[in-house]
């Protein structure tokens, strides 16, 4: 009897080696068939329970250098920025110091009152808040001012109204500049020093940051762009200036931490963390910071948890499947759109996403 159970344990352990190597071999297939393509270059994790069930990496993290991409290599993370950003804001919501619908001008008179009244927390962290757009001009500008948000939004989000808040989803990025700059002004310390103190310093994050052009990170990869078959050089950008909205960079071990602390509740209470992951019933899969929706996998709908991030050679994803303890991280520094259909079960996220959860 003891021997026929042992048997039985031995040959579950035996099939599911067989099938994760399978599976392992099927997801870096598709990573060298887009490397190929010039659609992918970078780092990718997947974690499960806990457990790592994919690492893999490919492309140069510098290519005048030859120096490989590895799971070590920082990148800039973009827009997942946003998620960190919504992070600091529900905290103030938990400690009762930031109601999620209160206005602009409850916490900065300066505002232009007309629009400041009727734009609450909420809208800015669902970027349906219909301020006006941000000008490429911000994001070229090696002015020092445009990476300081009071400056950034004195010049250009005092405008009118483009819509009624929350009628319509329109990606910004000079919401979550305003939101930094609410929760530096709470807090009475710099958005930077808020990730340090509340986010990095907490869960042991040593390898993620503002990045800032001027300034030399160890490990960071180089942008690229992929054209005629070839790639090159990103076009220039002044990354500082995105400030809370996309200036981050980090690792993918450093977002496994975060991640693991977001399934956890480790930063933010189980209830504030399902609020800021719910969408909203008006703007269909748009949460607080974050894009949450139902999709089919490995024939069951799951819930997932999606922040993407693109500025000109990089590209990043952040996949979260809460109920399975699962996360699936793309750090990239290649301007791709492979990695932003995963809603439509299309592209790279999703073909890797199908092949880790087939059984």
């Amino acid at each position: 009897m003891k021997f026929t159970r042992y048997l039985k344990i031995c040959l579950l352990l035996i099939t599911f080696a067989l099938s994760t190597n399978a599976q392992n071999k099927a997801v870096q297939k598709l990573l060298e068939n887009a490397y190929a393509k010039g659609e992918f270059s970078g780092v990718v994790l997947a974690v499960k329970d806990d457990k790592i069930i994919f690492s893999g990496t490919i492309g140069k993290a510098n290519r005048q250098w030859n120096i490989a991409n590895q799971l070590s290599t920082k990148f800039r993370i973009c827009s997942i920025t946003k998620q960190f950003t919504a992070m600091l804001v529900m905290q103030l919501v938990e400690a009762g110091k930031i109601n999620l619908d209160a206005t602009i001008a409850d916490y900065l008179s300066e505002f232009r009152k007309e629009t400041a009244g009727k734009v609450k927390i909420r809208s800015l962290l669902l970027s349906a808040s219909g301020l006006p757009d941000l000008p490429d001009e911000v994001y070229l500008s090696e002015d020092p001012k445009s990476a300081d948000a009071k400056f950034v939004i004195a010049k250009y989000m005092q405008g009118d109204l483009l819509f009624e808040p929350e009628t319509k989803f329109n990606y910004s990025n000079g919401d979550f500049i305003i939101l930094g700059e609410i929760v530096a002004r709470i807090s009475g310390v710099s958005y930077e020093q808020n990730l340090r103190d509340k986010i990095f310093v907490p869960l042991g994050m040593k390898n993620s940051g503002i990045v800032q052009n001027e300034k030399v990170i160890e490990n960071l990869a180089t942008g690229y762009a992929f054209k005629d078959g070839n790639f090159i050089n990103e076009s220039f950008v002044q990354i500082q200036n995105f400030g809370a909205s996309g200036a981050m960079y980090s690792s993918v071990e450093d977002l496994l931490i975060w991640n693991k602390a977001l399934i956890s509740n480790k930063l933010l209470s189980k209830k504030f963390t399902d609020e800021m992951f719910t969408p909203s019933p008006k703007l269909g899969y748009v949460a607080l910071g974050s894009w949450s929706y139902k999709l089919k996998i490995g024939g069951a709908e799951k819930k997932l948890v999606e922040r993407q991030g693109h500025i000109n050679g990089f590209s990043a994803l952040n996949l979260l499947i809460p109920e399975d303890k699962f996360a699936l991280i793309f750090l990239g520094n290649v301007n791709t759109q492979t990695l932003f259909n995963t809603y439509t079960g299309k592209g790279l996220s999703a073909e890797i996403l199908k092949a880790l959860f087939e059984k």
